[in-house]
């Protein structure tokens, strides 16, 4: 009580900032980058006391963050967005374990292997496209493998793979393109 915030520790702060985010019990804490800046331990605690609130107060929690670590051990439902659009929207084990947008398969392509600590990180080709100036079609159709004439020219339709799992993208939409042609695994 007696502190400083220029006292506290970068986990310390995150705490306290949490903590008021909480203190008049809302039904949605929308938490962006929460452990951004935090070694992993701090992050390991920061994020158990998250989950430790949410569940003491039933508060539902919108996580937005580029750390699929994070996301694996928090979240329920995730929702893969590239240039301010959703993509593909499910289950964790939708998104982890049945990927099917170009950029959500780039995204896990990108992160190290830990088993093979030889192999190479495949980046995604190409820069993200100016949000001021995005193209007439699928926004990620120039950095993707898998693109279309289709794609340069009309946007996408939500195809739903199942009952909570869908993704945006004419791969799914074509009728000559099946599932295992799309994104094989490498």
């Amino acid at each position: 009580m007696q502190s400083y915030p220029h006292q506290f520790s970068g986990g310390m702060k995150q705490r306290v900032v949490i903590a008021i985010a909480l203190a008049c019990q809302p039904d949605l804490l929308i938490a962006d980058e929460p452990t951004t800046a935090l070694d992993v331990t701090i992050q390991a605690q920061v994020l158990e006391m998250m989950k430790e609130l949410k569940d003491r107060y039933g508060t539902s929690m919108l996580m937005i963050t580029h750390d699929l670590g994070i996301v694996a051990e928090i979240c329920d439902e995730v929702s893969v967005i590239y240039a301010g659009h959703i993509v593909e929207h499910g289950t964790l084990e939708d998104i982890f374990d049945d990927t099917k947008h170009p950029y959500t398969r780039g995204l896990f392509n990108s992160l190290p292997n830990m088993e093979d600590r030889s192999a190479r990180l495949k980046p995604i080709k190409g820069l993200m496209p100016d949000p001021s100036n995005l193209p007439e079609g699928c926004a990620f159709c120039p950095r993707c493998e898998y693109a279309m004439e289709i794609c340069k020219h009309e946007k996408p339709c939500r195809v739903w793979k199942n009952d909570t799992h869908y993704v945006e993208c004419h791969l799914y939409n074509t009728e000559n393109i099946t599932d295992k042609e799309v994104l094989k695994d490498e």
